[in-house]
């Protein structure tokens, strides 16, 4: 008599911290991954994958939940990984493809968990880009096609609902010269049936929080520079519970005026209120009355000549008791 034993891949915490997919042994094996630790009351395995192959060809990305890590990461390119000499020469581009794990993944969610390249030049990625092909009308409308720069803590939600299932997202890191650049970027593919985990249709970033930060591309690190040419949207998870949100930047320079923002410059726009220049609402604060879903939309100019900052704005969103609170003398 034979027990045959059935369980999700879901999501597992392995060995080293990190995480994984519960899928059986053999599963693990034949999809390219490492057994790292036990899931599902010990009939799986919490499967690691990881792509952090010398090759500049494609590697391709067959497994939920895996880190895309530039070679002998955590170290830079350069000097983490000796055997990789053939990667140090000019104009490398490494290639990742990612398919789709079944015919139901809607979404794709990229965190960049660590990811420094070379900076931008006046706004413009003119030595090392990141680019990303492959997805679906509803994203290349307002997908960037040039970062570079520091996206650490910086994710994006590419929609793959409308590919074919075995369609494919493209990520290329080119590379003028291998030096200090490194990357560390977290894939998770999202089924239609996870709606918790789905970003609204036309969301390039999707905070599922009530607080949290949100930057420019390029907008971390020691030196932030606004990128140009991007127009994309960020959202914030609706609740219920509360009626505006409360925001401030620690960091807030983009081209125009304050209060005279034109079609040309950049600027966020926050339902009614549009912001551009160098202060964000008064003294770098603003509270945004909810009129609708919470979605902000980016706009950047072709030209970033005096190299502006951009923007890091902590948002909170509020009760309404909250706001009386904060109200009363």
């Amino acid at each position: 008599m034979f027990q045959i034993v059935k369980f999700n891949n879901d999501v597992c915490t392995t060995s080293d911290g990190n995480m994984g997919t519960c899928y059986t042994e053999a599963e693990c094996k034949d999809a390219g991954g490492t057994d790292s630790g036990s899931c599902a009351s010990g009939f799986g395995v919490c499967c690691a994958a990881a792509l952090d192959s010398c090759s500049a060809t494609s590697s391709e990305v067959r497994i939920n939940n895996t880190y895309i890590r530039n070679a002998g990461y955590p170290s830079d390119i350069a000097t983490g990984a000796p055997t990789c000499s053939t990667a140090r020469q000019a104009s490398t581009t490494y290639t990742y493809t990612i398919k789709k794990i079944s015919s139901t993944v809607e979404q794709i969610r990229l965190d960049f968990l660590e990811f420094e390249i070379d900076a931008p030049a006046m706004g413009s990625c003119a030595n090392s880009t990141l680019s990303i092909t492959g997805v679906d009308a509803v994203t290349m409308m307002t997908l960037p096609t040039n970062l570079c720069g520091v996206l650490t803590d910086q994710h994006l939600y590419l929609s793959v609902k409308d590919l074919a299932t075995d369609g494919s997202v493209t990520l290329s890191i080119t590379l003028n010269a291998a030096g200090t650049q490194k990357w560390n970027i977290l894939v998770r593919q999202y089924e239609s049936s996870q709606t918790e985990y789905l970003a609204p249709r036309g969301c390039l970033q999707y905070h599922r929080a009530d607080a949290g930060v949100m930057m420019s591309m390029n907008g971390g690190g020691g030196n932030p520079e606004l990128l140009t040419d991007h127009m994309y949207t960020v959202c914030i998870a609706q609740n219920d519970k509360m009626c505006d949100v409360a925001l401030t930047a620690s960091t807030f320079m983009l081209g125009g005026t304050a209060g005279s923002c034109t079609a040309a410059d950049d600027k966020i726009v926050l339902g009614a209120s549009t912001q551009c220049g160098a202060t964000l609402g008064t003294s770098n604060s603003l509270t945004w009355p909810y009129s609708g879903a919470y979605q902000i939309s980016v706009m950047t100019g072709a030209t970033n000549t005096p190299m502006n900052d951009g923007f890091s704005i902590g948002f909170l969103l509020r009760s309404e008791e909250h706001t009386s609170e904060l109200q009363s003398p």
